[in-house]
């Protein structure tokens, strides 16, 4: 199974800040930088569903959750290990 990666999947650059929260797990993962419209890197190659699992250095997670909060330009992805 091909799975986006974290590191690798937003630009680094823009105004908003994309962080990780890990459900279940105690590690951390840098957090990065995106552009407004980069939004769509979190859709499934077929458009037709957004990503539901991804690594973050090569270690696969589910997501549990997207949060946007446009007042503070953050983009949150919570996550769990796959079972």
């Amino acid at each position: 199974m091909n799975l986006p990666e974290y590191l690798v999947l937003f630009s680094n650059e823009g105004t908003i800040d994309v962080q990780v929260k890990f459900e279940d797990h105690e590690g951390s993962v840098a957090t990065r930088k995106m552009s407004p419209q980069e939004i769509s890197v979190l859709i499934s190659n077929d458009g037709t569903k957004f990503h539901t699992r991804m690594t973050f250095d090569d270690w696969p997670f589910a997501i549990r959750k997207y949060e946007i909060d446009p007042a503070k330009n953050k983009l949150t992805i919570v996550v769990r290990k796959i079972l």
